[in-house]
């Protein structure tokens, strides 16, 4: 069974499962089945050999889940996943009972480079039964998809702690800077992470004349290590100065970031 630290950061993910945006619905809302998954941030860091990850049924029926993890980029301001060999669930397969909770193990099968974040998606479907309506027909048929982020550290490298600055953290900083481009006739805010682990965004507003326009109220997304993303800039922000504020990781407080 998960032990207290678990059951907190599972009370947590419960009343921020919509919120946070970790579980992308495929399929009819009204599946029978609904799964919970915790912790919504797995690391695995130094020596250790893997992460514990628990998954709880709590719908009405049986669920079959299989559990892939796949390494995770960023190119052209898109997620690219791809298949990999070093971290590898175990079992990849289960079937869970209505109100009952398995435990995965994603083991790491060989360690990342010093000094370096690796970053993947867990990738967790349900199954369609094969005496379903759909069968098997088409191949390997799923109604829900939940995508969990998973970061892997070498040596000397650490993930950023909860409520750390990022900044008094030398071992794992985030570098963040913008600008706004314009592109098919629309305006963009791109960032660039020139840090050593990604940057988790969420609450990210523009502040201009006073008044503060909301670029996301939630989680807006992620931006790893080297790499740029970008999003439409919210409508009511003329052109000219402003600034970015945004949590980033765990950090409690807005934090400015800067333009390049």
């Amino acid at each position: 069974m998960p032990d207290a630290r678990s059951s907190r950061h599972f009370r947590i993910f419960r009343r921020l499962l919509g919120v946070l945006g970790f579980a992308g619905l495929l399929g009819s809302a009204q599946a029978a089945t609904s799964v919970l998954i915790w912790p919504i941030n797995p690391v695995i860091e130094g020596e250790g050999s893997g992460v514990a990850l628990w998954l709880e049924n709590r719908g009405d029926a049986s669920v079959k889940l299989q559990t892939r993890v796949l390494d995770w980029k960023q190119q052209s301001f898109a997620d690219q996943l791809g298949a990999q060999q070093g971290v590898v669930a175990s079992p990849p397969i289960i079937s869970v009972e209505p109100g009952k909770r398995q435990l995965i193990r994603l083991i790491r099968r060989q360690p990342a480079p010093p000094g370096v974040e690796q970053a993947y998606r867990v990738l967790v479907d349900e199954l369609i039964p094969e005496d379903g309506p759909q069968g098997d027909k088409a191949g390997v048929q799923f109604q829900m998809r939940y995508s969990v982020p998973l970061f892997v550290y070498g040596a000397g490298l650490a993930a950023p702690k909860d409520g750390a600055a990022i900044a008094d953290d030398k071992a794992a900083a985030v570098a963040l800077s913008y600008r706004v481009e314009s592109e098919g006739g629309r305006r963009w805010l791109r960032l660039h992470n020139a840090g050593s682990v990604h940057a988790r965004l969420s609450e990210v507003r523009l502040v201009q004349g006073g008044k503060a326009v909301p670029v996301a109220e939630g989680l807006l997304g992620y931006v790893l290590p080297g790499a740029d993303m970008r999003w439409v800039m919210p409508e009511g922000v003329q052109p000219g100065a402003f600034t970015l504020e945004a949590r980033v990781n765990e950090r409690s407080d807005p934090q400015t970031i800067g333009a390049q």
